[in-house]
């Protein structure tokens, strides 16, 4: 019976080796919980940084290929008054680019307009006058989404007075001649965080009309 009792006590755990295998068990799933928490979460943040980084490239290729080559256009109004095709608002932008056509009928002007609707900043093209002081819903024009998560986007107009470039929030047309000298957008993301962009328009002189340069009288 004694080598019995020996021999039964051999073959179970004790109750201390139970407890020291359930103390290892959990700090080994702690451990491993961890581990994939700091993965998960890291896994999180790398998408969120690349999808932020394809659409700041989004923005920046607009910005490249359609502000940065900005030119003043002009169109008659309803009263046959030369006007430029340009409205530049505290938190919207209308303008016209030159676009390259390639040999197709699109033509070498386009008509865009940049804002934010709802929580999406859009940019709508059209390649027909599309004019802003026409009301909205009489022209036709395609969109496209810039990005999306965004709280608001503001523009800022650079202007040259006594020799010195200063920005203003917007930009009235009967207090200038042309357009802008340079455009700042910034955009700002519901998460509070902000990106700026700054190019400066081809037809910035402010005697000059589709690159034409008008040589002044003597």
């Amino acid at each position: 019976m004694k080598r019995l009792s020996q021999a039964n006590r051999r073959r179970h755990f004790t109750l201390v080796e139970m407890v020291v295998a359930m103390a290892v068990l959990v700090v080994v799933a702690l451990i491993l919980g961890t581990a994939s928490a700091a993965f998960y979460n890291g896994y999180q943040r790398s998408v969120r940084v690349t999808e932020r980084l394809k659409t700041c490239q989004t923005i920046d290729r607009v910005m490249d290929r359609l502000v940065r080559n900005l030119v003043p256009f002009e169109w008659e109004d309803e009263l046959n008054s030369t006007r430029l095709v340009f409205e530049g608002e505290p938190d919207s932008l209308h303008f016209v680019t030159l676009q390259r056509t390639y040999g197709s009928d699109r033509g070498a002007f386009l008509f865009v307009r940049i804002r934010v609707e709802g929580e999406e900043l859009i940019a709508e093209y059209s390649s027909y006058p599309r004019l802003p002081w026409e009301e909205e819903g009489t022209q036709d024009y395609s969109r496209e989404v810039l990005a999306t998560q965004v709280r608001s986007v503001s523009f800022l107009y650079a202007e040259e007075e006594d020799d010195e470039i200063v920005f203003e929030n917007s930009w009235v047309e009967e207090d200038h001649e042309s357009t802008p000298l340079a455009i700042q957008m910034t955009v700002e993301w519901l998460d509070g965080t902000t990106e700026q962009w700054l190019r400066r328009t081809a037809g910035s002189s402010s005697n000059s009309t589709f690159g034409r340069r008008e040589t002044p009288m003597l």
